[in-house]
This record gives C-alpha cells, sequence and structure tokens, in this order.
C-alpha cells in the first residue's frame, strides 16, 4: 500500500510563480506576496519563501543569502542551532531538476531545503515541521510526493492561480500587485503595462442573492457605475462595459495621466459552488476580447 494513502485528498496550489499539489488538510494558514505557510498558526506543517527568476544562475549567492535568513530564523528561536543536512534520496529524485541544499534543528525538530532551479534560477526556500506523533516514513513520503509536483515557472505564456477555492489562468505578463482574502470576500489585482485585470470572488451567493436578482446584487458593488452599456446576459451572468469618446483631448489625457479609461466587468452567480464570480479589466486602449473571454473562462471556483 502507498504511504500516503491515507491523504484521500490533494489539492493543486499555485501563486506567484510557485505551484505544487499538497494534502487537502494542509490548509493555507499565511499567504504573503512570496511566502505560504501550510497547516495552522499553532501547528504549522510547511513554509516556502521564494524570489524572482534570475536570468544567471545563482544557485551560490542565492544559497548564502538563504543560509543568512535561516540564521535570522536560528537567532530569532533563542539560539536555535542550525547543521547541514542530507535530505531522503526520496527528496532529492523528487527535486532532480534542482540543485538542493539542506539544513536541519531541534526542539523543535524542522528541515528545511534550499532549492534553486537550473532552468529558471528562481530560489526557494521550504521548512517543513513534522509532527512528533507521526511516523517519520509517511511524514517523508507526503514530502516526497509534495516535492514531485513542485514547479517555480511556467512552460508556457500563462501562468496558473490556485489558492483557497479560486482557480484562475491569465497571461504571464500580468503580474500580481495587490490581493484581500477574508470570509465572504476575495479579490486579486494583475497589471501589467496599461492593462489591469482584477478578479473577485462573494459567498455564499444564497445569502447575497436572497430577495434580489443577480444585476440588483452587481449594482450595488462601489465600482459599477449606471450605465445604458449593461447587458444581462441571462439570470446567472451581467455584463457592463464603458469607453471614453474617441477624442483627441479624450486620448491626449489618458496618456499623460496615464489612466484607464476603458471597463469591462462580467459577473456571474455559479450556483453549484454557491459563489458570485466577476472578472474587471481596466485598460489605456480596448482590452483585446477573446483575451478577456478566456480569463472569464479560466477562472473558476472549486467546490468547498
Amino acid at each position: 500500500m502507498d504511504e500516503t494513502s491515507d491523504i484521500t485528498r490533494w489539492d493543486k496550489i499555485a501563486w506567484n510563480g510557485i505551484a505544487f499539489q499538497k494534502p487537502s488538510c494542509w490548509q493555507i494558514a499565511t499567504i504573503g506576496r512570496h511566502y505560504l505557510m501550510l497547516g495552522t498558526q499553532t501547528d504549522p506543517k510547511m513554509e516556502i519563501t521564494w524570489g524572482n527568476p534570475s536570468k544567471t544562475a545563482s544557485h551560490h549567492r542565492k544559497l548564502k543569502q538563504l543560509q543568512s535568513t535561516m540564521r535570522s530564523f536560528g537567532r530569532r528561536k533563542n539560539g536555535l542551532s542550525l547543521d547541514a543536512w542530507t535530505p531522503p534520496q526520496s527528496w532529492l529524485d523528487a527535486l532532480s531538476t534542482h540543485k538542493v541544499s539542506g539544513f536541519s534543528w531541534k526542539n523543535p525538530e524542522g528541515n528545511a531545503l534550499i532549492v534553486s532551479c537550473s532552468s529558471c534560477n528562481r530560489a526557494s526556500l521550504f521548512q517543513f515541521y513534522p509532527s512528533s506523533s507521526e511516523d517519520p516514513d509517511h511524514f517523508h513520503a507526503i514530502v516526497s510526493r509534495l516535492l514531485s509536483t513542485f514547479r517555480d515557472h511556467s512552460e508556457n505564456s500563462r501562468q496558473q492561480w490556485a489558492v483557497f477555492d479560486i482557480r484562475a489562468t491569465l497571461p504571464a505578463a500580468f503580474q500580481i500587485k495587490s490581493y484581500q482574502f477574508t470570509p465572504g470576500f476575495m479579490a486579486m489585482d494583475f497589471f501589467t503595462n496599461g492593462f489591469k485585470i482584477s478578479l473577485y470572488r462573494w459567498s455564499p451567493a444564497s445569502v447575497l442573492l436572497a430577495g434580489r436578482k443577480l444585476s440588483e446584487f452587481a449594482g450595488s458593488l462601489p465600482f459599477y457605475p449606471g450605465s445604458t452599456s449593461e447587458k444581462l446576459r441571462d439570470a446567472n451572468r451581467v455584463e457592463w462595459e464603458s469607453a471614453p469618446s474617441l477624442t483627441l483631448l479624450n486620448r491626449l489625457t489618458a496618456f499623460l495621466t496615464a489612466r484607464l479609461s476603458h471597463n469591462r466587468l462580467l459577473i456571474r452567480h455559479v450556483s453549484e459552488t454557491n459563489r458570485i464570480l466577476a472578472v474587471r479589466s481596466e485598460s489605456r486602449q480596448p482590452m483585446d476580447s477573446t483575451l478577456f473571454d478566456q480569463i472569464v473562462a479560466d477562472y473558476e471556483s472549486a467546490a468547498s
């Protein structure tokens, strides 16, 4: 029997350039632009911190930087001693396309991997925290499976995003600038030159839509101004679009102020997952409708 067979469900995390599969019971406890903690604040299972891809090989430099980070970590833990450590062979095999260095510490026990991709030169720091009551071989098997799915760059020009119950795919040129994850509401803003894409998620839809239509909910949003361009696709899809008149003055003003004056918003009710999802674009020039429609099609919520 597979040592990980009692972990019945695995799901995917994809966040700001990295992606991997994890046991579904390892929930996101803390999220940052280049940081994730899985587990809980009091019972962490794993932390990962990563940098940006580099044009040149930088494992040695990144190793020194991350070693410094680990030493700082040790000082914060009241002089915690860090020792060189050789990871299990299964972990190394799972990261065969990466350069790997290992560290360990005691009281509480933990292990760290400094990983550098031989393709994109992105460096990542993994820290693992096995429970004292957990069979070490079992924990090693779980980590081995997780590491075998680890990806730190996209193989094409599209980048996946998968956190909590949100799943999306955007052109890799769009960089995340801000995000908000709170009970009942999630939002992520992405920018590239002259374009902004925002993804929203509200829940539970059954409560938010109680006694009113989706169009009425949409009309209550602060960024949804009244407009004759509103399109009611059906009871579960509402779209709104606006653009300035193409006068020379308007075009000059938009250029000088870098104002994003073309707007498009599509809101839909996904009854299967009891969510309301929205995609909003803002741009200096009209966004290609095929691109916008593809982003909408790739944006979904997973069942709870």
